[in-house]
């Protein structure tokens, strides 16, 4: 057992955040890239040292160390949750940030603006059709129009694939909207007027 947890049971307000982050800074490192390689998450080492810092500060600022109880969960396990997520809504922040440039509401500055090294569209999640969509529209910038004439398909079909594409990317890094009730059978059926 580590000094850190020995002196937790001992007394939680005396528990030092230093003797913390000095004993288990690289568990946390670990436990954080671990998690951002499982959901093949692209982030670069700077951001891993952001989700860190958030790790730290989100321990410190909400007192978590007096709200730890072994008899719930183990040490690791509870750090594991933390960084977890942590990271979770470190990613969904950017995915938002990212969102607001892609939007169609700054047409002219989405390919001036996202970075190549920023656009990586997760394996095996999107159909062939709807990446090639998706590249073209905002890797390359350009718009619906010239992507239907492209593709030789209408813009209808280019708006349809897009909103499944994103919908998919969203359901992929969690970013969907929580769904508040369930849905009856009036409700998913579309009224005529």
């Amino acid at each position: 057992m580590s000094n850190i947890l020995a002196e937790m049971e001992r007394s939680r307000e005396e528990v030092s955040y230093t003797t913390l982050f000095k004993e288990h800074s690289k568990l946390i490192y670990k436990l954080i890239h671990n998690f951002v390689k499982a959901k093949n998450i692209n982030l670069q080492n700077s951001e891993v040292d952001d989700i860190f810092q958030e790790v730290a500060l989100k321990i410190f600022k909400n007192d978590y160390i007096s709200k730890y109880n072994s008899e719930k969960s183990s040490f690791i396990t509870w750090l594991n949750i933390i960084c977890r997520t942590t990271a979770i809504d470190y990613y969904r922040k950017k995915l938002r940030w990212m969102e607001a440039i892609l939007s169609e509401r700054h047409p002219a500055r989405t390919f001036q603006t996202v970075d190549a090294v920023l656009f990586s569209l997760p394996a095996g999640v999107l159909t062939g059709r709807q990446t090639e969509v998706i590249t073209l529209l905002f890797k390359e910038g350009l718009e619906t129009g010239e992507v239907a004439q492209r593709l030789g398909i209408t813009n209808r079909t280019v708006r349809s694939l897009k909103f499944q594409a994103l919908e998919r990317l969203r359901d992929h890094y969690g970013a969907s909207a929580p769904i508040h009730a369930p849905r009856t059978a009036e409700t998913q059926r579309r009224k005529v007027s």
